[in-house]
């Protein structure tokens, strides 16, 4: 037979042949029972689409309550949110929105166009479930996502704590990485668990991403496009609020409208802005701006003879995210993910991981400054007179601190320096600058390390277990000493506080007697000291080590003050509650609209590993508003095994079924199946939508 002949027919059957099957053959969401949406896509356009589209089907007035607050009009459209307005335009961002868009691959910036339009989308064809007021905002635009990410992670996690007001949030997680060493199947485990305020821009939305090049089940913060932290098919990652020190305030000195550098007086870079305000007749008002910058950064602060200006990662070269995820969720091997945080998109954050191939690796990440003096030295304002303090560079991604598969088969992080990661220690502090991370430990990353340091062969189940431990480190730590107090003293109030906190186990369960009476014992010693909630150990005789990093401090240093102190306590825990044994969850309450809980979980202060940060509410009562957030905990096996929980629910309007839906297995201490596979989709079904009904 002629070869040329063969050759044809072959092109010819291969044309006319079927097509080979891709998996995916609709672009549709599936929503199980508590209100996840599962989203089959064809491309990445339609991804983000539909991403858009669930984000808003669950949180649509809070999308664009967020949206019109980083575009800086929210105070104009409907007289909300002055002061970050204010703060976003003090702060520049508005100039830096359109080069940042464009210097994008143009797959990222359709990502973006995408997820806007599945928001507009949505807010069209649902107007009339949406708050009036903030359809005003519309449409949204792929700059709103790029300042609402500003907004997001440099403002409220960097820079707020320095800026104006000095307010920062309380931002932190806990994370554990186990290898197959430590485990009772011989997999890698990891346990995701960031903590956060439950409301307002700092909410999860829980969510899955599949099409042909990945399969990726984790969370966004509501308003950003990206999965930040979850797992696929290969590899698994969450992040913790890391230590580095990449904002910080100079104190420069000024003559007129002149600063002083390296010894001359320079002018300053003035520019002017304006923030609108709604009046209550209807009509809006101006107020006028001046933003001054010196080469150091922006003035946040202005006297007659010195000014006080901030200097912050990305202030000159702010970057979308969107890349960096986007290589996170298609990684499949512990190259993929180094390579994708050397992109260093995210300007902090810790990476803790684990993968199939049997890896766990803790990685410093972040925009670190490369700097000149101590980590004390940038603590405070720092003197704005040399250009030799001005950092302009930052670390590679491999320069910082890393710890992949260390002999004791775990690694942790609970927003501690990275030089603790594992029991034994394997980084040296002396190996890095000092002021890339502080040298210390708190008691609730002492409780991490401890509860995986003291076993071995942790099963699925017992890894849940010991995620949901609420026991105060510093309560165990100082029991022996509190025993002892029994021995030099006979004041009757005294001994039967030290009798309480000794016979309770140190848990802050709905049913613990003790816990409550703890924590005014530690707020006495707080206020008599006149010492912050993380400057306890600064009280006790022996000081935190480094040798000896989860066993220290430890000790009183004053016996007979110590007695004083727990009297005091005593009397001021009776005037607010009927006895000295109160049972935690009667005045730690777990509330979202109609919905009431007993509490668990307790500070972080204390050492507990399970937050609840409670707020008054009331005399002696109390309800959490901050914490465990959105959970995983998720074994890595050729068919992976999850299970999770979203503490407030996967929606913030309260008419949505899945409003507060998780909030009763958060007071038992339970998490829920994830439903990572089809069959466990179709099974679990609430609804499916297509995206031609989009």
């Amino acid at each position: 037979m002629n070869k040329v002949f063969i050759i044809s027919l072959l092109i010819l059957l291969t044309a006319c042949a079927a097509p080979v099957d891709s998996g995916i053959k609709q672009d549709e969401i599936l929503w199980d029972s508590y209100g996840v949406p599962h989203i089959y896509a064809t491309s990445d356009s339609s991804l983000y689409y539909m991403a858009g589209w669930g984000q808003m089907k669950n949180h649509g007035d809070l999308v664009l309550k967020l949206y019109g607050e980083a575009r800086g009009v929210s105070a104009e459209l409907w007289g909300e949110g002055f002061e970050i307005n204010k703060a976003l335009n003090q702060l520049g961002i508005y100039d830096q929105l359109e080069p940042a868009y464009n210097q994008l691959d143009k797959k990222y910036q359709q990502m973006l166009t995408s997820f806007a339009e599945g928001i507009n989308s949505y807010a069209e064809k649902h107007a009339p479930e949406l708050d009036e007021k903030y359809i005003k905002v519309l449409p949204v635009t792929v700059e709103d996502i790029i300042a609402h990410q500003f907004r997001v992670i440099n403002y409220e996690f960097l820079i707020r704590q320095q800026f104006l007001t000095g307010e920062r949030i309380e931002g932190g997680s806990n994370s554990w990485a186990l290898s197959g060493s430590k485990t009772a199947t011989g997999n890698p485990m990891l346990v995701v668990n960031p903590h956060l305020p439950w409301s307002d821009l700092f909410l999860w939305h829980e969510q899955q991403f599949i099409t042909e090049q990945y399969n990726m089940y984790g969370a966004s913060l509501i308003g950003t496009p990206s999965l930040v932290l979850g797992f696929n098919e290969f590899v698994s990652w969450t992040h913790t609020v890391n230590t580095l020190d990449n904002t910080d305030l100079f104190e420069i000195q000024k003559q007129d409208n002149t600063y002083f550098l390296d010894g001359e007086y320079l002018p300053f870079e003035e520019s002017n802005y304006t923030v609108k305000t709604l009046n209550e007749d209807g009509t809006t008002s101006s107020h006028e701006f001046t933003r001054k910058k010196t080469r150091h950064g922006i003035v946040v602060n202005e006297s007659e003879e010195q000014v006080i200006a901030i200097r912050f990662a990305q202030m000159e070269d702010f970057e979308p995210i969107i890349e960096q995820y986007d290589r996170m969720a298609k990684a499949q091997n512990l190259d993929d993910m180094n390579n994708a945080l050397a992109l260093r998109q995210m300007p902090f954050l810790n990476t803790v991981y684990a993968d199939t191939d049997g890896n766990i690796m803790h990685h410093f990440g972040g925009l670190v400054p490369v700097k000149n003096g101590d980590w004390d030295k940038w603590q405070g304002v720092v003197s704005g007179d040399s250009s030799a303090n001005i950092w302009t560079t930052y670390y590679e991604s491999d320069q910082l601190p890393m710890v992949v598969n260390p002999t004791s088969g775990w690694l942790q992080n609970a927003n501690d320096p990275p030089y603790v990661n594992t029991v034994p220690t394997v980084l040296d502090p002396n190996d890095f600058a000092s002021h890339i991370a502080p040298l210390d430990m708190a008691f609730r990353p002492q409780r991490a390390a401890r509860l995986l340091h003291e076993e071995d062969a942790i099963s699925f189940d017992r890894l849940v277990e010991l995620k949901h431990d609420n026991k105060a480190e510093l309560a165990l730590r100082l029991r022996d000493d509190l025993i002892g107090l029994k021995d030099v003293t006979t004041d009757s109030l005294a001994l039967a506080a030290i009798d309480v906190i000794t016979t309770w186990d140190g848990s802050y369960d709905a049913q613990s007697l003790g816990a409550i009476f703890f924590m005014e014992f530690v707020n006495t010693i707080r206020s008599e000291k006149q010492i912050g909630a993380y400057q306890l150990g600064s009280f006790l005789k022996e000081p935190w080590s480094f040798e000896d990093p989860i066993n220290t401090p430890d000790g009183f240093p004053d016996q007979e003050e110590v007695i004083g102190i727990i009297r005091t306590a005593a009397e001021n825990h009776l005037s607010k509650y009927p006895s000295l044994e109160v049972l935690y969850g009667d005045y730690f309450k777990l509330k979202l609209g109609d919905l009431e809980y007993a509490g668990t979980g307790g500070p972080q202060y204390l050492g507990v590993f399970r937050i609840m940060i409670a707020s008054p509410d009331g005399e002696g009562e109390f309800v959490g508003y901050f914490g465990d957030s959105f959970v995983l905990v998720v074994e890595m096996d050729e068919t992976i095994k999850a299970k999770g929980l979203l503490t407030y629910g996967n929606s913030s309007d309260p008419d949505n079924p899945h409003y507060g839906d998780q909030l009763e297995l958060f007071s038992k201490n339970q998490l829920r199946e994830i439903w990572f596979s089809r069959e466990a989709q179709e099974s679990n079904l609430e609804k499916k939508e297509r995206i031609d009904d989009m």
